[in-house]
């Protein structure tokens, strides 16, 4: 006799693998990288949460290399707390400001 599989096996609500988290908190942290080296007056513009804007407003102290490296991480873990929707509202806004040919050279 064949066992069959308990129903909730076959339900589509799979959890994403380990390989696409990481994917995707690499590419929040790029989008903090990016928008890190925006003016502030740039981020006034962007629909950017309370925590993360005091974060970049952080970045111009941070002088040393692996300071920078250490902080873009920090944002990039920031980031890793917001919902898709707030992300993808941050992401139009700054290839609205950078421009669509620049934004694609970007990894975001």
């Amino acid at each position: 006799m064949k066992h069959s599989h308990p129903p909730e096996e076959d339900q589509v609500f799979e959890k994403p693998s380990k390989s696409e988290i990481k994917r995707r908190l690499e590419a929040r942290q790029t989008l903090a990288e990016e928008i890190s080296k925006l003016t502030p007056d740039k981020w006034k513009q962007m629909p950017i949460p309370e925590r993360l804007l005091e974060g970049l407003q952080e970045t111009a102290q941070v002088r040393s290399h692996g300071g920078i490296r250490r902080h873009i991480q920090f944002l990039g873990k920031i980031m890793g707390t917001f919902s898709e929707e707030e992300v993808q509202a941050m992401k139009q806004a700054l290839i609205k400001i950078v421009g669509v040919n620049r934004a694609s050279k970007m990894k975001i």
